[in-house]
């Protein structure tokens, strides 16, 4: 008979040295066995990861679902909801999710189901779709909020075991370069992503249908690649909800907790315009409608080439750095666009222009090369910084409740329609610039970085 024995490694430690609880007793194992546990979960844990950007990517909130809205309808508040639904309803169920998981033996079972119920949404919608077409209709607007409502919310409660389930499953001193290669082969299926926004957008309603299909199977697909991350169990440590939630004024006490939230809050509410400069390029610039697809390609590739970047900015300098740059970054976005119609009417630049339109399909890209620039840093900073903020046995707690309080804020996109509706996309590009700023202002208050070990 084998003899069992406690086996422990670094994912089982905390980098601060406080001790962990053990892991359930399991059969003493050869390297060769634990390296290969790490290898599956490694790959299939970034396998996971670029199969949701994939799936995220083929149906944008900002570039694909804004454009798809103001089909069936002609109102701002609606437009402006869609981008706001998909950072708020993701952010909010994660409290519900880190009380309801905390202290639980295994989160894959939880990471899965939240995963499959994100699909079948998506799934829902693209049979809707085919089956009535695209057009203006009170119905299909009511199906579609439906099915995006719930495809965030399945999303925002699965986020918060899959954490978990990848911290256990990935060692502290690989988590960053992990978290940079889903980042990395996300950003990448997100280009291709975009080539395949631009060539089903030429088939008009067909088009959008097909997108919703091929999300569907790529968000699937990513269901069933959670299922080989290997977890590593730990014993259960449960607790009540009334002591949970009486340990979270003590929590959201902590000054870097603090500093973190009022940033993240700042920059949130910098995101006022991200879902009109799509429908502004359409409907003033008078850009065509498949240029949406060369915009999603351009920003994937942006967040490509700018990961190496970011990651090496982790890990030699941290988080803190990673997200001044990121914002400083995003202040280019409503600068351009305040920018592009001044010089449009320039009176002595506009006759040299051989083609005009081109200039402003150019000059506009500038807003999606940052904008996925940025996305890519804040990607990567939103698993870093949060875990390098959280003590092993709050990680989930953390997690949830930070992101549950910037789900509040989120929906300020909401806010940004009702701003265009009355005073015109000047306003609330105006508006995102002040917002930027002052999150760059605000940077500084940002806890200094533990950077990763080299």
């Amino acid at each position: 008979m084998r003899k069992e024995t406690f086996v422990r490694t670094m994912s089982d430690h905390d980098p601060g040295g406080r001790s962990v609880p053990a892991l359930e007793p399991t059969v003493s194992r050869p390297r060769s066995s634990e390296r290969r546990r790490l290898q599956q979960s490694f790959f299939f844990g970034v396998a996971n990861g670029g199969l949701l950007l994939l799936g995220d990517a083929l149906i944008h909130p900002v570039l694909v679902l804004t454009v798809f809205v103001s089909q069936l309808t002609e109102r701002g508040l609606l437009v402006g909801l869609v981008p706001a639904m998909s950072v708020s309803l993701w952010f909010l169920p994660q409290a519900i999710a880190a009380a309801f998981v905390e202290g639980r033996r295994r989160q894959l079972p939880w990471a899965t189901w939240g995963g499959i119920v994100r699909a079948l949404a998506i799934g829902i919608l693209a049979a809707v779709v085919l089956a009535r077409g695209v057009g203006p209709s009170p119905t299909l607007l009511t199906v579609f909020f439906v099915c995006y409502a719930v495809y965030n919310l399945a999303a925002g409660f699965a986020f918060v075991p899959l954490v978990e389930l990848t911290a256990r499953a990935v060692p502290p001193d690989r988590r960053g370069f992990f978290f940079s290669q889903r980042n990395l082969w996300g950003a990448v299926l997100s280009l291709a992503a975009g080539f395949a926004v631009q060539q089903a957008l030429v088939f008009e309603e067909a088009g959008f249908a097909i997108l919703f299909a091929a999300s569907f199977a790529a968000l699937s697909l990513a269901a069933y690649t959670t299922l080989w991350i290997v977890e590593r169990p730990v014993p259960p440590r449960p607790r009540s909800f009334a002591s949970w939630v009486a340990e979270l004024p003590r929590l959201l006490a902590r000054r870097p907790v603090r500093r973190f939230l009022v940033f993240r809050s700042l920059l949130a509410l910098s995101t006022i315009a991200d879902p009109f400069f799509v429908v502004y390029a359409q409907r003033v610039l008078g850009l065509p409608a498949e240029t949406v697809g060369f915009y999603l390609a351009l920003s994937a590739l942006a967040r490509i080439l700018a990961n190496p970047l970011w990651g090496w900015v982790v890990q030699h300098w941290g988080n803190r750095q990673l997200l001044q740059l990121a914002t400083l970054v995003r202040v280019f976005m409503p600068l351009v666009a305040l920018g592009i119609q001044p010089i449009l009417g320039w009176e002595r630049l506009v006759p040299r222009l051989d083609d005009p339109q081109r200039v402003v399909l150019v000059t506009f890209a500038f807003v999606f090369v940052a904008y996925g620039v940025t996305l890519s840093a804040q990607m990567l900073a939103n698993f870093t910084a949060v875990l390098e903020l959280a003590h092993p046995e709050e990680r989930p707690t953390l997690v949830g409740v930070t992101n549950t309080i910037l789900g509040v804020v989120a929906l300020v996109p909401m806010l940004g329609g009702l701003v265009v509706d009355r005073f015109g996309y000047s306003a609330v590009f105006a508006l995102a610039l002040a917002l930027s700023l002052l999150a760059l202002l605000a940077s500084g208050l940002l806890p200094a970085s533990r950077r990763q070990p080299a």
